[in-house]
């Protein structure tokens, strides 16, 4: 397994790659020892990319430089994984997981203006064209990585560049830390055509629930799930391509935590055309297309059918017959038709849905045109966890039965039952009692919950030594499938999660989650992950949001393909559903600017606690 178009430090075991979660086959280089294009960083659509956590050789075309690489080292947080150990009871921080300063950038040129200060002053720009566009901590390719832009992203830089290291265009300071080297990857016309079909960036911030306002599932009602339950307006579509600053949170409630429209494929998977076909051309690409597409019709009248969300107009880079340009590394003839087929269970992120020929066509992230009759269209899990006021603390607990109910006391000692909704989050009082010979928990407002049909997420048996205030850290119970945030010794967030589907097995030779004290050391908005066809479970999940690699290849991600958080099911991941994941993204360090796509830090990143 495998994490594709993204290099990530390769210092990892390597062994373990086909057990676990999708592997990086190098994390993020701290050091790149010799200077090499960032052109290389990418890999075309059509091209099975190198292996992410393998360091044998990469198996690009020879024309193709190799990507700048690093030697060995520890990975981070490997030497205080201590699988069925007990993180919590370290007397201190180990001293490979203290910050000492190391990932402290230098201070060459101030940064860039972000705003004319005159009317003479100008904003200037640069772009990414390519999948990743390194950011750098100094003006050369043996610098360390800090971070990378996605095709689309538009970043103030300084109007002349800092150095001409191996970089014949120049190295520009960005916004807001960082060097760019403008060439392959980057360029400084804001208005090129890969740049101009990427516009549409991912939304990052969804409004997180607190108490009394949304628990569990418990308000289907809300905006976030309304959305995910029905077709969205025109003018809410609209919103969610083209959102200013006071429709961001609107626009973002309808994607259910999800930062683009996401669909599935069918069997047979669909074909990724490089342009609008024409219906000659879809019949001969699809030579099933009349009998598809009377089943597409009878699917769509099903009661669980997702709708898309309603057309935008026609991408204007597929105006007149042309072709969809490439991103950086993607080699396309012009006369193209397809790209390629969609692999077995495979997902897709769509930039924009229109309208083409009676049929309803999506512009993927990788800039393929998609026909959606051939994908079912993703309905984000409406379940999200609760936001801990500083009056409420643990402990927390989630219904796990379906059909479970509460007991409210009424005016005269009688108890009344009360429907309790599936993963609905009730903050306990800590005390119990028993009713007719069956043990239940009191919650904060008086009711009962019957013991048996909550998992009940308790406060730590003891506080750790590092949890000191103001640093943030995060607690996972593999045993209760759940996710406590902190904030020293104060939870702020309790959730479920969905942890490596073999428990407590070990992470070398099974599905199961590393147990260990880690830091979070990179961190993705997305970022694809895929298997081997030959493996038993293969996928192609293709822009994986809110992803933080914490070590080896073990991450927190969201899960846009399953909706089972509370049990465990992953290949060895922390599973969480997409409002989770985008709340714990952003509030984790190292921080990711609103314009990137990911960061690294080696010694910055919030501790990551996991245990039975």
């Amino acid at each position: 397994m495998r994490v594709r178009g993204v290099l990530l430090l390769p210092a990892i075991a390597l062994a373990t790659l086909s057990v676990s979660c999708p592997r990086p086959a190098s994390e993020p280089a701290a050091t790149s020892p010799a200077p090499a294009p960032a052109s290389a960083v990418t890999a075309p659509l059509a091209e099975a990319p190198p292996a992410v956590a393998a360091p044998a050789p990469s198996a690009a075309s020879a024309d193709e430089a190799a990507p700048p690489s690093a030697g060995a080292a520890v990975a981070p947080g490997a030497l205080v994984a201590s699988p069925g150990g007990d993180p919590l009871a370290l007397p201190a921080l180990p001293p490979e997981l203290v910050d000492d300063g190391s990932d402290k950038l230098p201070e060459l040129d101030p940064p860039p203006a972000t705003s004319p200060t005159a009317a003479e002053e100008e904003v200037h720009e640069l772009a990414s064209i390519a999948r990743e566009t390194w950011v750098f901590a100094e003006p050369r390719w043996t610098s360390r990585r800090i971070g990378y832009l996605r095709a689309g992203a538009v970043v103030a830089r300084r109007p002349e560049p800092s150095g001409r290291s191996s970089c014949a265009d120049g190295w520009y300071r960005i916004e807001p830390n960082g060097y760019v080297c403008i060439g392959a990857s980057a360029t400084l016309n804001i208005h090129d055509l890969a740049v101009e079909a990427s516009s549409r960036r991912p939304v990052r911030r969804f409004a997180s629930p607190a108490l009394p306002v949304v628990r569990g599932e418990a308000a289907p009602a809300t905006a976030a799930q309304a959305g995910a339950a029905a077709p969205a307006t025109a003018a809410q579509a609209s919103e969610i391509a083209h959102a200013t600053a006071a429709q961001a949170g609107e626009a973002a409630a309808l994607l259910g935590g999800l930062p683009y429209t996401y669909v599935m494929s069918r069997s047979p998977t669909p074909p990724l055309y490089a342009r609008l076909p024409d219906e000659a051309e879809q019949r001969s690409a699809e030579p099933d297309l009349a009998a598809h597409l009377l089943r597409a019709a009878t699917a769509a009248r099903a009661p669980d059918f997702v709708a898309p969300p309603p057309p935008d107009a026609t991408p204007s880079v597929l105006l007149y017959g042309r072709p969809a340009p490439g991103l950086a590394g993607d080699r396309r003839s012009p006369d193209a038709l397809v790209l390629g087929r969609a692999r077995t269970r495979s997902g897709f992120a769509l930039l924009s849905t229109f309208d083409h020929d009676g049929r309803r066509f999506g512009l993927t992230t990788d800039l393929a045109v998609l026909p959606l009759d051939r994908t079912r269209v993703i309905r984000p899990s409406a379940f999200v966890g609760l936001k801990l006021p500083e009056d409420v603390t643990l402990p927390v607990a989630f219904a796990r039965r379906r059909h479970a109910a509460r007991l409210i006391p009424g005016e005269r000692g009688g108890l009344t039952r009360a429907p309790l909704r599936f993963r609905e989050a009730v903050p306990l009082s800590g005390a119990s009692r028993r009713v007719g010979g069956i043990d239940y928990l009191e919650a904060r407002d008086g009711s009962l919950v019957r013991a048996d049909d909550v998992v009940r997420v308790d406060p730590l048996p003891r506080t750790p030594a590092w949890a000191v205030r103001g640093r943030k850290w995060i607690d996972v119970s593999i045993e209760k499938q759940s996710l406590v945030a902190y904030e020293g010794a104060r939870p702020v967030y309790v959730t479920l999660v969905s942890t490596g589907a073999d428990g407590l097995g070990d992470p070398k030779t099974t599905r199961s989650t590393v147990q260990g004290l880690f830091r979070i050391h990179t961190k993705h908005v997305t970022v694809t992950m895929d298997g081997d066809e030959e493996d038993e479970d293969p996928f192609d999940f293709r822009d994986v949001p809110f992803v933080q690699y914490f070590t080896e290849g073990f991450a927190f991600h969201a899960a846009y393909w399953h909706d089972d958080f509370g049990t465990a099911r992953s290949h060895g991941c922390v599973n969480l559903s997409p409002l989770d994941a985008a709340w714990l993204f952003e509030w984790t360090t190292p921080e990711v600017p609103a314009a990137w796509h990911g960061a690294l830090s080696l010694r910055k990143g919030t501790l990551v606690s996991i245990r039975p």
